[in-house]
C-alpha cells in the first residue's frame, strides 16, 4: 500500500498533478472515495479539486479497507445521549490516513442517520467496548468524565506465562524516538505517567487470563505495560518479537461503569467474553 506524498510547486489541479505522477483516473476515483487523499491533512473528496502552491498532498494506493457490516448485535447500551458499541476484533475505531470508510465511527454514525461523538478508541485488533455521544450539548460532561478518569475501563487478556497476584504497573510511557512504526515503552525521554492494576482470574499451565484496568490511557498502555513485566499479551507480535503463535491479540475492553452524564446514574455495561478467548481457554484445559 504505497503512500504517495507530494509539496504542490505551483497552482494545479488534482486530477492534473495525478497525470503527472503517473496516477490514472480509475486509481485515483477508487482513492477519493474510500478517503485515502489528503491536503494539507484535510481529507478531499471531488476529483476536481484546485491545489495551491505549497499545499501537501498525499495519496494512498491500493488500499483496501476492512469488510465489515455493521450488526445491531454490536450495540449493548442505548439512551438519548450515549451509544455503546462493542467493537469487534479487526476493524478500526475511526479512519487512517487511507481510509474513511467501513470503520466503526463510520457505522454509528451511519446507524444513527447524523450526529456521533467520538471519545475515546480501541487498537484495530482490541475487541470491546466503545463508548459515542448521540448530542454534542453532552460532550463536555463525557469529556470532562474521561479527562478526570471517572470512566472506569476493565479488559480481560491472556498473558504469557503465570501472573499469581495482583500487580500495580507504575511506569512512565513515551514515543520510542524515531520508531517507524511508531511505537511506546516506559521510561522514554518525555514519558507520561502511567498506571494498570492487573489481577490474575485464571492462571493456567502456560498462561494466565487476567483483568486489566488501567487507570491512565496512554497509546498501547496495556499492551506495553504486560510486556515490560514479563507478561506479553498473547497474539502481540508488535510488542512481543519472540510471539510465535498465531492467535491473534488477546485484549478484551469487557466492562465500563461511570456516573451517566445527564441522569448522573451509576451506568455499567458488560460483555461476555469473546469466543476467541473461551476457544483458547478450552484447548488450554483439555
Amino acid at each position: 500500500m504505497p503512500i504517495l506524498k507530494y509539496t504542490v510547486s505551483k497552482n494545479i489541479d488534482l486530477i492534473k498533478l495525478a497525470n503527472i505522477k503517473g496516477i490514472d483516473s480509475q486509481n485515483l476515483k477508487k482513492s477519493l472515495a474510500i478517503g485515502g487523499i489528503l491536503v494539507n491533512n484535510k481529507r478531499i473528496k471531488k476529483i476536481d479539486t484546485k491545489l495551491k502552491k505549497g499545499d501537501r498532498v498525499s495519496i494512498c494506493l491500493d488500499e483496501n479497507p476492512p469488510e465489515f457490516e455493521f450488526s445491531k448485535d454490536w450495540i449493548v447500551y442505548e439512551d438519548e445521549y450515549l451509544i455503546i458499541v462493542n467493537k469487534p476484533q479487526g476493524i478500526t475505531t475511526q479512519g487512517t490516513m487511507c481510509y474513511d470508510i467501513n470503520h466503526l465511527y463510520y457505522f454509528v454514525k451511519q446507524y444513527l442517520n447524523g450526529y456521533a461523538g467520538l471519545h475515546h478508541r480501541l487498537d484495530r485488533d482490541t475487541s470491546g467496548l466503545v463508548l459515542f455521544t448521540k448530542k454534542k450539548e453532552v460532550n463536555k460532561e463525557v469529556a470532562k468524565l474521561f479527562k478526570n478518569r471517572e470512566i472506569k475501563k476493565y479488559y480481560i487478556t491472556i498473558v504469557h506465562g503465570r501472573l499469581e497476584r495482583k500487580k500495580e504497573i507504575n511506569q512512565p510511557i513515551g514515543l520510542i524516538p524515531e520508531s517507524n512504526p511508531k511505537k511506546w515503552w516506559v521510561n522514554m525521554p518525555e514519558s507520561k505517567q502511567a498506571i494498570t492494576i492487573v489481577k490474575p482470574i485464571e492462571v493456567l499451565k502456560n498462561f494466565t487470563l487476567i483483568e486489566a484496568m488501567p487507570l491512565t490511557g496512554r497509546t498501547h498502555q496495556i499492551r506495553v505495560h504486560l510486556s515490560s513485566i514479563g507478561h506479553p499479551i498473547l497474539g502481540d507480535k508488535f510488542y512481543n518479537q519472540e510471539e510465535k503463535s498465531n492467535y491473534s491479540l488477546m485484549l478484551h475492553c469487557k466492562k465500563l461503569e461511570f456516573n451517566h452524564p445527564v441522569t448522573k446514574k451509576k451506568v455499567t455495561i458488560e460483555t461476555d467474553m469473546p469466543e476467541r478467548f473461551k476457544d483458547l481457554l478450552k484447548k488450554e484445559k483439555e
